[in-house]
């Protein structure tokens, strides 16, 4: 056992690096989706929102089939649907087959989250708890550092053939499938029953700690991904305005590979950070991801070319910047508060929280799309993050002095 658990340990932070997303595809996603795919603005944010709207159907019953199969059999399952996704968006020739090659990766989200639960599940078999924090940076460390090097070349292999991009996507998920054969939870939390020996059923308490950290949750990555989708797209929007196709692609992955070294550097100070300042670390991310969309929005209308596209770049650098330390901060902390078996349940409910505000969201910027032009989208984003910063306050009021 022990000898599978230390295997463990070893494999995670590259298994987790190399399903982390779609590697490759992510660096290009808009000018595949538009030059290849003659994807419309609207189109392009609709797959997402979408694929989310399927997805929160499906999340609960994927869960019940997590708790049934287990975590070990649940992480190779969510490196395989990693695969599918990017073999349906690579090839597929209609709208919907993107899309079904969307839903295959959303799914994979839900199966890739048992392997945190299983990281946690094995370090306690071995007293090492206090490494959590440690190996889930190291994690995404790696996972900084692989999309930082595919960054400097993606573009470069996208202007020499479309495509090429994508089999570099098809190769990393097709590793992440193979790791996750070397991957087990070792513990009897393996697998989750339905009710505890004395017949009472497995359930989450949900106190204002919880429900509005899970809130928070929601909002956070729903305008992180907006953010880091829509927010790339309003840049090349904007960057194409000035320059032709092959310029701006160039541009744009100048922006993500100098994006990618600052989210290396995130992971690397993180874990110092996080010992320092707990609790105000979900303030100062909150904080941060204002002024990121501010950053974007105003950036935009700063006449001078090189300005504008410097300022702009900025802001998205800074959500790449945050993306990895709120999800270690907001999963160290449910799991200090709550007892180990709801511990997969939480997860699926912070991730549903996430499908339901970025569809939502999606859906709404869709609409707005129609008629309005991608400055709107840009200008709800900075509002919505003001009343995350507020809400965020009030949560750190309730950690500090959980009493009142």
């Amino acid at each position: 056992m022990e000898k599978s658990i230390k295997r463990y340990l070893r494999v995670f932070p590259w298994y987790s690096g190399f399903t982390g997303d779609l590697l490759f595809y992510i660096a290009v996603d808009t000018l595949f989706l538009t030059i290849v795919k003659n994807f419309t603005p609207s189109q392009i944010v609709s797959v997402t929102s979408l694929s989310q709207l399927i997805c929160i159907a499906l999340q609960f019953p994927v869960l019940f089939i997590i708790r049934r199969i287990g975590n070990t059999a649940s992480v190779r399952a969510g490196a395989l649907f990693l695969l599918l996704s990017a073999l349906f968006i690579s090839f597929g020739p209609t709208y919907f087959s993107v899309l079904l090659g969307r839903i295959f990766h959303d799914v994979a989200v839900i199966f890739r989250s048992a392997s945190v639960v299983a990281l946690e599940n094995n370090l306690d078999l071995i007293d090492r708890r206090k490494d959590f924090v440690r190996l889930r940076t190291a994690a995404n460390t790696v996972y900084s550092v692989v999309t930082m090097l595919i960054s400097f070349v993606a573009s470069y292999l996208f202007n020499l053939n479309h495509y090429l991009p994508m089999i570099g996507c098809i190769t990393t998920c097709t590793v992440g499938v193979i790791l996750s054969l070397f991957m087990k939870d070792c513990s009897p939390y393996n697998k989750i029953p339905s009710r505890r020996k004395d017949g009472t059923k497995m359930k989450v308490r949900y106190n204002r700690i919880i429900l509005l950290s899970v809130v928070l949750y929601a909002g956070f990555y729903a305008l992180v991904s907006s953010g880091q989708g829509e927010g790339k797209l309003f840049i090349q929007q904007n960057i194409l305005l000035s320059f032709d196709v092959e310029q701006t692609s160039l541009i744009i992955g100048a922006m993500i590979c100098v994006s990618r070294v600052i989210r290396v550097l995130s992971n690397v100070v993180f874990e110092r950070l996080y010992g320092k300042y707990r609790a105000k670390m979900g303030v100062i991310l909150l904080v941060l991801l204002g002024t990121a969309l501010a950053l974007m929005l105003f950036g935009s209308t700063i006449p001078p070319v090189a300005v504008k596209i410097v300022v702009m770049a900025l802001g998205y650098t800074v959500v790449l910047f945050i993306r990895d330390p709120y999800r270690l901060y907001a999963q160290d902390v449910l799991f200090s508060a709550t007892p180990k078996d709801q511990h997969q349940t939480l997860l699926t409910v912070l991730e549903f929280g996430v499908k339901i505000a970025t569809a939502g969201i999606g859906l709404g910027f869709s609409a707005i799309l129609l008629g309005y032009p991608m400055i709107v989208v840009m200008a709800i984003m900075l509002g919505l993050s003001v009343l995350e910063i507020l809400s965020g306050v009030v949560l750190y009021r309730w950690i500090s002095r959980p009493q009142g």
